[in-house]
């Protein structure tokens, strides 16, 4: 079955535009169960030093259903790279989704007044970071004891605002037996299955329970719109990648050129140094021999 790649912008735009689809993906990730999403923002380009390129960027305001069937709204940051990136710039959104503010009214009173919500955060990653060797990691805060070391059951308005669960997803990760439902789900990201056209996965096998973001993902490779946006986001890695090949490239071959340079520096002095001892011997003076040779007066004495 062939597949937009959900690893490139555009497709997993047209995915997560699908309420139903975009609800399940997150529950998935979150292994909670996502009731209502509604989306805010959605890309965000920014400058690289060398480049330009997206940092593909959604923003959610979701009720979920936590572990004890209590229903929670939330933020969901979810950041999206193909590209490695400097971890600042994931930071730096995170930053804006703390400054967010919503607006509620108080049931009793009737007053509406500005007020936080929790944040998750979510990466789904093109690239590997070298210190997480997993395909899926969640961190979620502890809430201990100082005094005991013990760990607290407690909720705590003030803890869940200044402090956030984090998703990890290192898509090329993926292992080649995939038990867990988040492995099943990240085999619709498996990049070992792209085509001469990386935009488009040749799945060959369907994961078990999705089936429909399988099929979902069929349509953008039938519109030509969408396709159009995919072969010119694929052009733009390709012009990235070539210029990582370039910048890797001028590196090896100016370390080369100083490494060269410092073996030939290194080999004329041991010249110079062998001929201030001939020199010495034949009872040059020191003055004379430093003359001769280049080296320090200092230096020869050290010779003797």
């Amino acid at each position: 079955m062939k597949i937009a790649n959900p690893l490139y912008d555009h497709a997993f735009k047209y995915l997560m535009s699908n309420d139903k689809l975009a609800r399940k993906v997150l529950s998935v990730i979150l292994e909670k169960e996502v009731l209502e999403l509604e989306l805010s923002q959605q890309e965000v380009v920014v400058e690289d030093e060398d480049r330009r390129f997206t940092l593909y960027r959604l923003d959610f305001k979701a009720v979920i259903l936590d572990e004890n069937g209590r229903k929670e709204t939330v933020l969901i940051e979810l950041q999206k790279s193909k590209l490695p990136t400097n971890v600042l710039r994931f930071r730096s959104y995170l930053g804006l989704a703390y400054t967010q503010k919503i607006r509620t009214k108080n049931p009793e009173t009737q007053v509406e007044h500005d007020s936080a919500l929790p944040i998750i955060s979510i990466y789904i990653l093109g690239y590997n970071v070298e210190d997480i060797p997993h395909v899926a990691v969640k961190v979620n805060h502890k809430i201990m004891d100082m005094s005991s070391q013990q760990e607290l059951d407690l909720q705590s308005d003030f803890i869940d605002l200044l402090t956030h669960t984090t998703c990890i997803l290192q898509v090329r990760r993926l292992p080649e037996q995939r038990r867990s439902r988040i492995e099943q789900f990240l085999t619709l990201f498996n990049q070992a299955w792209v085509m001469e056209q990386k935009y488009i996965l040749d799945l060959q096998e369907v994961p078990e329970g999705f089936e429909d973001i399988a099929e979902y993902l069929q349509r953008p490779l039938q519109e030509e719109e969408i396709r159009a946006k995919l072969r010119a986001e694929e052009e733009v890695e390709a012009i990235f990648a070539q210029q990582e090949a370039d910048k890797a490239y001028y590196k090896r071959t100016a370390e080369e050129e100083r490494r060269q340079k410092e073996q030939a520096l290194e080999q004329a002095r041991e010249a110079r140094i062998k001929l201030a001892r001939l020199l010495l011997r034949t009872g040059m003076s020191v003055k004379d021999a430093a003359l001769e040779t280049g080296l320090s007066e200092e230096e020869l004495r050290v010779l003797g």
